[in-house]
């Protein structure tokens, strides 16, 4: 449940005022739905971001974790510059990053900086910085989420045809993913921010050891949704090296988890998450047969 500032305890407000100065304005950002408390504060000291998470809360991880990560990817994610405990919460105040959630709808002028900068993330972030966490690979150890989809009797005809191909592809997605790359994990629009030429990425709270192609894959059925064709997609993607070197076949192993979570999502929540859930499908149409015909090559071909 999201906060508003009133909401929080004296002691929690106290506390920011003393390390940031009186508050004189509140502005609730129009997205994101983890955090309890998540608002830029207008103080005497000037503009910051501050989220707060109870201590009981089964979310806390999230929020330590995302001040771990901040140091690495300093200069692209939020610098943190302060965390403290008063009144039963955890608060976390970061430097104030400017701009507007990324336009992914075909034409955008910012889709080839977002390109640059996830190619960029990826040279620096590798190896990955030590961070206590869970690979990606260990996150999604013995995922079978298509058998439970089918069981509940939530297919789609599509899925229904394909569904032997998307199991299997599942069974492999821990080796898929793979790496020595830290990445994002929930790269999606507003969680990337654009001003002028410069972006930056924002709410690092899933970070996890993976391939350096995933977070550019992450952000396929992103594009899907926001009007690109699955081909126009793929071919975007394909701009960041690191996603036009990757195994044809690992790249649709994830794609097929991605379908599976956004499916379950949209049975469950309805929504938002059924546009998502086809588009995630139409991504994975996509990749199979080109996943089947590098199977067919020669090994020494593959790479």
């Amino acid at each position: 449940m999201r906060h508003q500032w009133a909401d929080l305890p004296a002691k929690v407000r106290d506390l920011i005022a003393r390390r940031c100065g009186t508050v004189v304005g509140v502005t609730v950002p129009d997205a994101g739905e983890v955090a309890e408390f998540a608002a830029a504060l207008d103080t005497a000291t000037g503009r910051v971001f501050v989220k707060a998470a109870r201590l009981d809360s089964p979310n806390l991880w999230m929020a330590r974790k995302e001040a771990q990560a901040a140091p690495a990817v300093k200069g692209v994610g939020a610098a943190v510059l302060w965390q403290g405990e008063a009144g039963g919460w955890l608060v976390t105040a970061f430097e104030y990053v400017p701009g507007r959630h990324a336009d992914m709808s075909p034409g955008s002028s910012d889709l080839p900086l977002i390109a640059g900068t996830l190619a960029g993330l990826a040279d620096r972030l590798t190896p990955a910085p030590s961070l206590r966490t869970f690979s990606l690979a260990q996150r999604w150890a013995g995922s079978a989420l298509w058998p439970e989809i089918a069981t509940a009797g939530g297919l789609t005809p599509w899925q229904a045809e394909y569904l032997g191909q998307l199991s299997a592809l599942e069974s492999r997605v821990s080796d898929a993913v793979a790496g020595d790359t830290l990445v994002h994990t929930d790269m999606t629009g507003s969680n990337i921010l654009v001003d002028g030429a410069r972006v930056r990425v924002i709410d690092w709270s899933w970070p996890a050891p993976a391939a350096a192609w995933v977070d550019t894959a992450s952000l396929v059925p992103r594009l899907i949704a926001a009007g690109h064709t699955a081909a126009r997609a793929h071919r975007w993607a394909m701009t960041v090296p690191y996603y036009a070197a990757a195994d044809p076949a690992k790249v649709a192993a994830l794609a097929a988890v991605d379908a599976a979570r956004w499916q379950l999502r949209a049975i469950r929540d309805g929504g938002v998450w059924v546009a998502l859930s086809a588009a995630a499908e139409a991504w994975v149409a996509e990749l199979l047969p080109i996943s089947a015909s590098r199977e067919r090559l020669p090994r020494e071909q593959r790479r």
